[in-house]
Formats: structure tokens, sequence, C-alpha cells
């Protein structure tokens, strides 16, 4: 008989993304473009997708091609989770495998004595407003025996005396959940025996008082319908139609004007709130005595507005700054693998981003008059010209071609930049050659607290930034240049991606010299990580050798 030591999901978290689509998004991957005119940009390449079948088993295929909507209506990307298992074998040794229906049965399990729970909530206005009854989520307990879809109904916590914003008898529709058909079958490379749920999002939509009819926008002079008559279901006396986020009375979140009603007149929210959430999901496993428990999370979030692009800043980043070191010092190739993949990606970046608004943006945010600090970038309308020396290098001269044909001069300047370096041979050079320059253009990322001083210091620390520092807070054209982080602060790269470029910076430098050899002839050699080049030097090399051997001495 097995014997299972614990269980757990793959993956232990996913995200998911909105969509008013029946049909959900199919998978796929990112690859670089190899046709001549794709020059190596991102391109998104289909996967083996699983289709949901009526009876609640699904079917592996292979795309053509993606397609992200229906119509208007965008297909919602729908996360399977797979339970796994860490068993003990006969041998005495262990091993992670997926947990399917014949392995269950094995270690004396069934599908009846597996439940699937999963919650979900939206705490936004809660968060805004400190009152529980803001917030609405919905719970579903399923059996794994049990394969049709369960639908997520969201509404708020009665309490005695509060003002529940989504009713009981009028909920807000937030997903579903379903437990997969497992079936002995094994195609295209895909177990189909393996115990598998799957959650769908909600369509995207947002739901108001019956006052949240229509809104004037300010600096437009639009009226906009705020809500569909059919989504305007939620109660006009909540404290969420109270809230303005008047500092004397609330605990604000920053950065304080992510609300419907925000810098309109007094404030005041319209009481809007829309159909996102986070989510934890739990399986139950009961296999003889023993009982076994699995979790995993869900974040529901809006469509990706740039699917064939990735940003420099992700997930799994802020994952590897927390649990990993950076690439040991001797280890250059994958340094510079990993530096290479994240200018890609700011390339990438770089080319959805309107440069030309956030940094009048972010200038704005200064105080006129405010004082400029010695030794750091410019935060007055000064900031990425020419005076801001020495931080500029060739902006200007780029920002002087414009034509009134390009009504975005610093968004196609960051383009312009930024585009070569997406080549690993140019950006190991540009690294080699400006090695000073992109130590002081690269903005530092906040301290931990252990880097911290007990009284924060009066001029910024070279080293990191401090929250508690009001320049460290002012925004300026050090890279990533006028990008808000999620407290309205200037963004930056994660701590372990700073020291990634930085320690690659010192790696590239020329070493000292040896007597008797320039040190221009001691220097690293530029890692050449594309496999067809490694192939040409290789044979380049070979026919070097052989010209030695066969060629008379002078």
């Amino acid at each position: 008989m097995v014997n299972i030591l614990e269980i757990y999901f793959l993956p232990p978290m996913a995200i998911s993304r909105l969509g008013g689509s029946q049909v959900p998004l199919e998978s796929f991957t990112w690859a670089e473009d190899s046709t001549i005119h794709g020059g190596a940009r991102t391109v998104v390449v289909p996967q083996v997708t699983l289709e949901l079948q009526d009876d609640g088993s699904v079917r592996p295929y292979l795309p053509s091609a993606i397609r992200l909507r229906d119509g208007t209506r965008m297909r919602p990307a729908a996360p399977f989770f797979e339970l796994h298992a860490r068993i003990e074998q006969p041998d005495g040794s262990q091993a992670s495998v997926p947990l399917t229906h014949q392995l269950l049965r094995e270690a004396g399990g069934s599908l009846e004595g597996i439940m699937y729970r999963i919650s979900v909530a939206n705490r936004k206005a809660a968060r805004r407003t400190g009152e529980d009854a803001t917030s609405f989520s919905a719970t579903v307990t399923v059996r794994a025996s049990d394969f049709g879809p369960r639908a997520l109904l969201g509404s708020s916590p009665t309490l005695p005396g509060s003002r529940p914003l989504v009713a009981y008898d009028r909920p807000i529709p937030m997903g579903q959940i379903q437990a997969i058909k497992p079936l002995p079958l094994l195609q295209m490379g895909v177990n189909l025996d393996i115990l598998r749920m799957r959650f769908t999002p909600p369509r995207g939509e947002v739901y108001g008082p019956p006052t949240a009819i229509a809104g004037l926008d300010s600096s437009t002079g639009i009226i906009h319908e705020m809500v569909p008559p059919e989504n305007r279901i939620l109660n006009q006396d909540s404290a969420w139609t109270d809230y303005n986020a008047n500092f004397t009375t609330f605990n604000n979140p920053a950065p304080w004007d992510t609300y419907d009603g925000a810098d309109e007149g007094e404030n005041q929210s319209y009481g809007v709130v829309d159909d996102t959430s986070d989510g934890m999901l739990e399986a139950l496993v009961v296999v003889g005595a023993r009982r076994f428990r699995a979790r995993a999370r869900v974040f529901v979030a809006p469509p990706d507005y740039a699917p064939d692009r990735r940003h420099f800043y992700s997930v799994a980043d802020d994952l590897a700054d927390r649990d990993l070191p950076p690439t040991p010092d001797d280890d250059v190739e994958l340094t510079v693998q990993e530096v290479a993949d994240l200018f890609q990606r700011v390339y990438e970046t770089a080319s959805l981003s309107n440069l030309d608004a956030n940094r009048l943006r972010g200038l704005n945010e200064t105080p006129p008059g405010t004082p400029q600090v010695p030794a750091t970038p410019l935060t007055d309308r000064r900031s990425m010209t020419g005076e801001d020396v020495p931080y500029v290098d060739q902006i200007p001269e780029l920002l002087a071609r414009a034509t009134p044909e390009e009504p975005l001069p610093y968004s196609a300047v960051a383009r312009d930049v930024h585009g070569p370096w997406a080549d690993v041979d140019i950006l190991v050079e540009m690294l080699r050659l400006k090695a000073d320059h992109v130590r002081l253009l690269l903005r530092s990322p906040y301290g931990a607290i252990q880097e911290l001083e007990e009284q924060p210091p009066d001029e910024p620390d070279p080293r990191h930034r401090d929250i508690r520092v009001v320049r460290d807070r002012r925004h300026d054209m050090r890279m990533p240049p006028f990008m808000r982080d999620s407290d309205g602060t200037p963004v930056s790269l994660t701590r372990r991606q700073y020291r990634q470029v930085m320690g690659l910076l010192d790696q590239l430098q020329p070493q000292p010299a040896i007597a008797g050899v320039a040190a221009a002839e001691v220097a690293p050699p530029a890692p050449d990580l594309r496999p067809v080049r490694a192939a040409v030097a290789q044979v380049a090399q070979r026919r070097r050798l052989a010209r030695a051997d066969t060629d008379p001495e002078p």
C-alpha cells in the first residue's frame, strides 16, 4: 500500500484574470520571435490546453493561435490547481508525485474522502472605512466526486447595528469552482488521472448603489455611466458611501485617491466596487484514519493589457528577492543571463509606458519651490533635461530630434535608448563602458529594516533609500524614471535585482594590471550566451589552432 506523507497544490498560487467571455483563455508561454523580421521580440506561443467537457472531465489539445477575446468580451484566465503528494516508497525513500485517482485508491482513499473549499473576499472598501460590513465574500465547499460547477456569490457580513454593503439576497457573482473528473488516460503528455480543481473568475463588472448612475469627468467634461442599471444593487446607506478619505477620520492607504469619487469635489465615494478578490483554496483529504490538508491562493485581477510584454518587476521577482541570494560572483554567465533578461523586460515595460505623462505627474507631486538636495537628481521641471547633470547622458540630444509628429518625445526616447540594450552583447558592452554612469543612474531600493539607522539620516544614503527620508520619496529621473510603487513613491528594482546589476558592473571591469601585461589584456571576456555565436566561436577557435599547427614559424 502507498503511504502518503503530505499533500499540496501546484501551483501554490495563481493569478486569475477577469473576462466576460464564456470561453476561458487558452494556455500560452512567452518566447522570442525567431523570424528575421521579429527582431527577437517577445511573442506568445500556444501550449497544450485543457478543455472542460460536459461531464466534468478535460480534453487536452494544442491551439493553433491564441484568441484573447470573443468580440468585445475578454476571455478569462481560469487556472487549474493540481493535487500532488509526498509519498514513502517501498524501499523507504520519499518521492513527490502527482496525486492521481489510482494512487489515491492504492493508498486506501477515494474521491468521496476529498473536499475542496474555497473562500474569496473583496475587502478594499473595508480597508478604507474600517468596517467589515463594507467587505463582501463567498465560500463554497464541494466534494471531489461532484463534477458540476459551483457559483461563488458574495455578500457582506450582517452584524448588529451594521449597514451591509452587499445584501445576501442580491449578491455579487465572484466566480465559480469545479472539481475535475479524473480519467485513467494519458493524452498529449497530460495525465488526466491527476486530481484537479478549476477556478473561473467573474466577468469583470462594477456594482454600486442606486445613485451611481453617471459622473462628470472634470478633466474632460465628459459624462460617463458609472454602473449599469442591473448592477445598482448596493446599499445606499452603507459606510462606503460616507467615505471621503478625510485623514482625520480614516486610516487611508497610499496612494489614497484610488477609488471612484476621489479627486472630484469633496472626494466623496460613489459607493462603487468591482468583482475582483483574493481567495484561499483548501483540499481536505481523508485516507483511512489520517487527514491531510493542502492550501493554495488565487488572486483575481483585471485582464492583462499587454500579454506579449513582460514587466521588469513581477511576483516571481518579489519571491526571489525574499528567498534567493544574488548569483555567485564567480558565475558571470548566469549573472549576465539574469541581468540580460531583466533589461529585455525593462525595454518591454518602456515600450508600454507614457513617460511624458508619468514625468509630469511625478514632478507635479513635488511642491513648487522645494529646495534641491545636493548630489541628487533634480525634482523640478529641469529634471531629465540638459540641466540635470551629471545624470543626463544622451537624452537632450535625442529630444532635440522631436518633431510635431512625435507628441510623446520622452516615451520615444525611452524606447530608443532601451531597445539596443535588449541585445545581450550590446548590453554587456554598455555595462562595461558606462559602469560609473549606470551606478549613478540606477535608483537604489528601499533598505531592509536591519540596514536602516534607528534615526533617519538628514541626507539620503546612496546605498539604499529610507521611507522616512523625504528626498527618498521624491520622483526624479533615476531608473526606472517617474514610475509609482504601490505606495505612490518612486519604484525601484528589487534589492536582489539591484545587487545583481551592481555586482555585474564590478565583474565586467578590468582587473588590476599584472606586471608586464596591460590591464586591458586581463579584463574579463564578455560572456557570449547566444548558442549560434558560441558555436561559431568554437569553429573559429579550432581553425585558429589548426593554422597555428600548420603555419611555419617566422
